[in-house]
């Protein structure tokens, strides 16, 4: 069968260190979901690329492309060679640090299988390659303001994205550290207090929109807590779509997520559930966002 996929270059990110999630694992490094590639089969990989502009994920090494001019020649162990496929799709493997574990390790798919993952993104031309812009991450400070009787009274900020959520420090409530990639053009800023003994959704959780034209260049921003929004969980006879860093879940798994304490959920209405995932979900009864702790 003739291999569709190729590399190039391996970036320096440590599969170990990321956070495992449905369907694959989560790189802290770009904010992105590496998916495992593995078990799919090349169509299905094709058909994950037709629906996404660019996909990080994991796969086997005996299914990559090495031209047969070159395989005699001597690469170091992170240089692959690379070739141009039909649809103008390039492949970068990004290897785990830990080596010598990966030699001990045997994978049901095949002593060849290089433990990494493959970064695809869409290029055109024969231009010369262009690598993956170095992650530029955001220091934002909010400045709150509002009515000196307001009774919020929160201990962190946390911004909702589809895949992470981002918090400050109790220490630090104020600042926020955000990759700029993750600052959407409108964004969810929940001011959040204690959690409650009970595990009830939305207690003590104030939520605001927040329009990236309000980001100052200095990384500073208003914010008014007279405008935020209590939103408060109904649950009584209705369905919802759950999901976890990102990934849809059943209402089983959400439950056992939350029996064992591993996760730090978030219902959100229909307004605030299409803006983090789009109109292509059922939003009608709100969705019941979880991330990872």
């Amino acid at each position: 069968m003739k291999k569709e996929f190729q590399i190039k270059e391996p970036c320096s990110a440590a599969r170990e260190n990321m956070q495992e999630i449905p369907g694959g694992s989560f790189c802290d490094l770009c904010s992105k979901k590496v998916y495992d590639l593995a078990a799919k089969t090349d169509d299905e990989i094709k058909i994950l690329l037709q629906s996404n502009p660019s996909v990080c994920g994991r796969i086997q090494a005996n299914r990559l492309y090495i031209p047969e001019e070159k395989a005699k020649t001597q690469y170091h162990f992170f240089q692959l060679p690379f070739r141009k496929i039909a649809g103008g799709i390039f492949l970068s493997i990004l290897f785990t640090s830990n080596l010598n574990a990966q030699k001990r390790k045997i994978d049901t798919l095949g002593v060849a299988e290089i433990q990494g993952m493959v970064w695809i993104s869409p290029r055109s031309g024969d231009g010369d390659y262009d690598y993956p812009e170095p992650v530029i991450t955001r220091k934002l400070e909010v400045k709150p303001s509002g009515d000196a009787e307001n009774p919020i009274q929160y201990q962190s900020i946390a911004i909702l994205t589809p895949f992470k959520r981002f918090k400050s420090e109790h220490a630090f409530k104020n600042y926020i550290n955000i990759p700029v990639d993750n600052v959407r053009m409108n964004n969810i800023f929940v001011f959040e207090g204690t959690d409650p003994q009970n595990g009830e959704l939305n207690a003590n959780k104030y939520f605001l929109f927040v329009n990236k034209k309000h980001i100052k260049e200095d990384d500073t921003l208003n914010l008014n807590l007279d405008q935020t929004k209590r939103i408060p969980f109904l649950p009584k006879n209705k369905d919802f779509i759950y999901f976890l860093d990102g990934e849809e879940i059943t209402r089983k798994e959400f439950e056992q997520y939350q029996k064992e304490n591993k996760i730090d959920s978030y219902f959100l209405p229909e307004i605030y559930a299409e803006e983090l995932f789009g109109s292509d979900y059922y939003f009608e009864n709100g969705a019941i966002v979880a991330y990872r702790r």
